[in-house]
């Protein structure tokens, strides 16, 4: 027997009695590790390795304090999800059972999964999170790390106020900002590692860079035709579908804007440049397609922002050290 076994009434699952197994159940499909622990990795390392290129190294490090700080942003990562599972879930499971299909299937909605196993997993990131930074309790991380998890719990909390929920664009306005602060958190390492003095002015378009790439995610997923429209709230119903379908272009000329700046502050090859830009002529492409001749398949614009994330990250890792010897 697998781990899930269909029930005699349709539509629904008895969910596995190891919890274990229900939350790789979870994790497969709502936080695919295959997917998400290289991208975490990815992003943690451009900051990383750009920031020590800006500061003028011949030789980029990788430290403990860095895989410290690559395991601590995929816990965060991971924590984001969980929050915004937990706080969504009554609504998540309603829609579902509407019919919505991009909730239908979920494991929390078919039952394969409890929101009991949910609420551990949160716990246990959250322990694992505050036990890799207790130490050094003092310095810029401390702080950036207190910062970064107070403001994911109040964004948990919906920020003091529930009705947020109801205002799509409110909520995007106070939860996207985590992803920069989750980068200043990266800066803060490197600040303790390497000195404050080695930040460059280029550091904040290099935040400004790789934060815009979680909005051009963010917005994409929330596009859909006018005929598949439901009771869900998407960017295309709050802005209307032409607009819609040009945010996530927006956010992502706005990113590959910041990173070519920074890639010539860096001395990084034109490749990088030209990749970048291709990744987001991409992502503008398909906005227009689906401006200009709005489906079903033409609304899907996730996997190009996904596309021009992994570029964005992975390739400035690769530029920064096709240009630089790399040591622990």
């Amino acid at each position: 027997m697998g781990p899930l076994t269909e029930a005699t009434q349709a539509g629904t699952v008895v969910p596995s009695r190891r919890r274990a197994a229900r939350l790789a159940l979870y994790l497969g499909q709502m936080f695919p590790l295959q997917q998400m622990l290289p991208y975490a990795m990815f992003h943690f390392f451009a900051i990383w390795f750009t920031l020590q290129a800006l500061g003028g190294a011949d030789v980029v490090r990788v430290t403990w304090t860095a895989v410290r700080g690559a395991a601590t942003v995929m816990l965060f990562l991971l924590l984001m999800r969980l929050y915004d599972e937990l706080k969504d879930a009554a609504t998540d499971i309603a829609l579902g059972r509407s019919g919505d299909p991009l909730y239908r299937d979920r494991v929390l909605v078919t039952g394969a999964v409890r929101i009991e196993d949910v609420k551990w997993l949160r716990w246990a990131v959250t322990a694992a999170l505050v036990a890799l930074n207790l130490w050094p309790a003092r310095g810029w991380t401390a702080v950036a790390f207190w910062i970064v998890f107070a403001v994911m719990w109040c964004s948990f909390n919906w920020f003091f106020w529930p009705p947020m929920s109801r205002y799509l664009l409110v909520a995007f306005l106070t939860h996207n900002p985590i992803s920069l602060l989750l980068g200043a958190y990266v800066v803060a390492l490197f600040a303790d590692r390497f000195g404050s003095d080695r930040i460059a002015g280029s550091a904040i378009l290099l935040l400004v860079g790789l934060c815009l790439p979680m909005a051009v995610w963010e917005t994409s997923r929330k596009v859909r035709a006018p005929a598949d429209e439901t009771s869900y709230q998407t960017y295309s119903r709050v802005l209307g579908w032409k607009t819609a379908a040009l945010v996530p272009a927006m956010f992502a000329i706005g990113s590959t804007v910041a990173l070519v700046i920074v890639a010539r502050d860096a001395g990084l090859s034109p490749v990088f440049t030209a990749v970048v830009g291709a990744a987001c002529a991409a992502v503008v492409i398909q906005g227009m397609r689906f401006r200009l001749a709005p489906s079903r398949q033409s609304a899907n614009l996730k996997p190009w922002a996904n596309l021009y994330a992994t570029t964005a990250n992975a390739g400035l890792v690769a530029a920064v050290l096709a240009s630089k010897d790399v040591m622990w």
